[in-house]
């Protein structure tokens, strides 16, 4: 198959047809040479400085906040007046936006492959259905992540500067000085135009120079064998995880690439590679300290499972070896991993949540320096010194979320503080928290937590949104969306009031003083002076009143479509739709399985 190309910077679509193949995914001659980085750059290079940032979906700089929404792309939301924010301008990237970087007066956005809720066709071209009664959501423009540079210099008429599109499949991405490094797969699905050997399956890792914003460019772009499923960043190592399988051997293993990215101007040097046994499930499962990489994976086999610690020697970044390794425990699953200096902290689960404090300070002979059982699990450490908050999953009575805090200061006897679980008791309770650590806000200069659940509720049966026309309502639960604050100190956590808002929440801050709450409709703040009974101070809905008609707060918004019958959601081939409700309908069946048929919640 032809090598993959480096880059190509475009607007749009692709600008050669290839048999209708996009034709940056394979033509390298279109790849821009290495010398697209400025001279004075390079010349300045020793200069720059190597601070990391993470990409995240809302970034706030000076009285703006940027949102990166699902359903209306960029959004640029003035916060002069917290209590008052208003929508300066938006941006339709046709491409769902996962997450981006403001540089100067630009924004750098990490797109999708696709564009999840695409609708093909119209009307005009079905001679059998109506489709779509409304706005058809744009196609995707290329078969491959794009790097999308905005224009926000007047923020109410951002403007699209043009796209770098991926050779492949991006999943995550850092800064690191004046650099972004993306990592990802070239992995193309259904892919019918190779010659028959099948598709590629290797990682990628590139890099793009923000030197100068206003003339932000690829600088390059390298393979390896393997996918990245995780990446580690260090401001002169990446560490690029991936999952593979030896069949001859029936076991699975993390392949490791290490990548050398401590030139300044992005130049990007492959090194050593090294595979370690079992699997890991992010980012946080593995880190480097003191040229030691540390990681810990849980393998599986024929009547056994094991969850152990690895070490190894990074002195020599092209010969990485094995320093030492210890096994935690046998037979539970792994669940949360944080390091933190010579310390490392792991979460299992089976029946209770066993959490272990690993001793590290000798890294060839790493030891589980003591453990704590507690009900549940976690899937996120935070440590504070020698305190760690926990987010995960209470399972004693329902299915909740908890906010555990412990204390490590004597690691051989770690000792709880306090656990709060959110929700009723019995009740499904969910948080955009347990699946992605961003979602919640640790405020340390208010003492002051902030976290969002959605309740789920079967008092009411919630009419099939969308069309008057629909021939029956479809039984689903009703959904509460809030976000519930939390005091912490050093002795103890302490739970308060909640407020609710519109739309499952991503994520949480303070602009102000005041707490604000973000969700793919709407951006509430909050006066929490009586923090026990917060209160609405601003709003920013993102859709209009119309738009909200097709709004559901347990599965989001749809696409509106002409319904005449009970299977037209499913022939009109508005999956939008479909995808929306059919998800929320096996959950309702789920959950009043496990509500009525308590023995199915004891079952692991």
């Amino acid at each position: 198959m032809a090598a993959l190309a480096v880059f190509v910077a475009g607007c749009g679509t692709s600008p050669i047809d290839n048999g209708g193949r996009p034709a940056s995914a394979f033509d390298a001659s279109l790849a821009p040479a290495a010398e697209a980085v400025p001279a004075d750059m390079a010349a300045a290079a020793e200069q720059v400085s190597r601070d990391i940032e993470e990409a995240d979906i809302v970034k706030i700089v000076g009285a703006r906040l940027y949102a990166l929404n699902s359903y209306k792309g960029l959004l640029i939301v003035d916060i002069t007046d917290a209590d008052a924010p208003a929508l300066l301008g938006s941006l339709d990237l046709r491409g769902r936006g996962v997450e981006m970087y403001v540089v100067g007066s630009q924004v750098c956005v990490l797109l999708s492959a696709d564009w999840y809720c695409y609708v093909s066709g119209g009307a005009a071209e079905n001679d059998i259905l109506p489709l779509v009664d409304g706005p058809v959501p744009p196609a995707p423009e290329f078969q491959g992540s794009q790097l999308a540079i905005v224009d926000v210099s007047d923020p109410t008429a951002p403007a699209l500067k043009s796209k770098l599109n991926l050779a492949g499949y991006a999943d995550q991405s850092r800064r690191v000085g004046d650099i972004i490094y993306i990592t990802g797969t070239n992995y193309i699905p259904f892919d019918h135009w190779t010659d028959g050997s099948g598709s590629v399956d290797e990682g990628f890792v590139a890099s793009v120079t923000v030197a100068d914003p206003n003339n932000i460019a690829p600088v390059e772009r390298k393979t390896f064998s393997g996918t990245s499923l995780a990446i580690h960043v260090s401001d002169t190592t990446l560490f690029a995880a991936g999952h593979d399988y030896d069949s001859q051997q029936a076991q699975g293993f993390t392949h490791v690439q290490v990548v050398d990215i401590s030139d300044p101007a992005g130049a990007i040097t492959m090194r050593g590679t090294f595979d370690v046994p079992g699997y890991i499930q992010n980012r946080f499962f593995m880190d480097d300290y003191q040229d030691v990489f540390r990681i810990v994976t849980q393998s599986w086999g024929f009547g056994f499972a094991s969850v152990k610690l690895y070490t190894y020697d990074l002195t020599d970044l092209d010969n990485v070896v094995a320093l030492g390794n210890t096994e935690i425990i046998q037979d539970e699953s792994l669940r949360a991993v944080r390091f933190d200096g010579p310390r490392g902290y792991a979460v299992t689960y089976f029946q209770v949540d066993p959490l272990f404090v690993l001793d590290l300070s000798d890294a060839a002979n790493p030891v589980v320096a003591g453990q704590l059982e507690v009900p549940g699990f976690s899937t996120y450490i935070e440590p504070r010194g020698n305190r760690l908050i926990a987010v995960g999953i209470d399972d004693t009575d329902g299915r909740r979320p908890a906010l555990a805090y412990y204390d490590v200061t004597d690691p051989a006897n770690p000792a709880q503080l306090s656990r709060i679980v959110l929700g009723p008791p019995g009740s499904f309770t969910d948080s955009e928290a347990v699946y992605d650590e961003k979602a919640f806000k640790v405020v340390d200069e208010l003492g002051l937590i902030a976290i969002p659940f959605q309740h789920v509720s079967f008092d009411a049966v919630v009419p099939a949104g969308g069309s008057e026309a629909s021939s029956s309502d479809i039984p689903r639960p009703a959904c509460q969306n809030a976000v519930q604050l939390v005091d912490f100190s050093d002795a103890a956590l302490t739970q308060r009031g909640y407020f609710e808002h519109k739309g499952r929440v991503q994520r949480v801050g303070v602009i102000d003083g005041r707490v604000f709450a973000l969700s793919s409709v709407s951006l509430q703040t909050v006066d929490i002076t009586d923090r026990d009974h917060p209160s609405k101070t601003g709003e920013l809905s993102f859709f209009t009143e119309d738009e909200l008609t097709y709004w559901d707060d347990c599965s989001g918004w749809f696409w509106p479509v002409d319904v005449t019958g009970p299977w037209d959601w499913l022939l009109s081939g508005n999956w939008c739709g479909v995808m929306s409700i059919l998800p929320t309908a096996l959950l309702t069946c789920c959950l009043w399985l496990m509500k009525t048929r308590p023995s199915l919640r004891r079952f692991r």
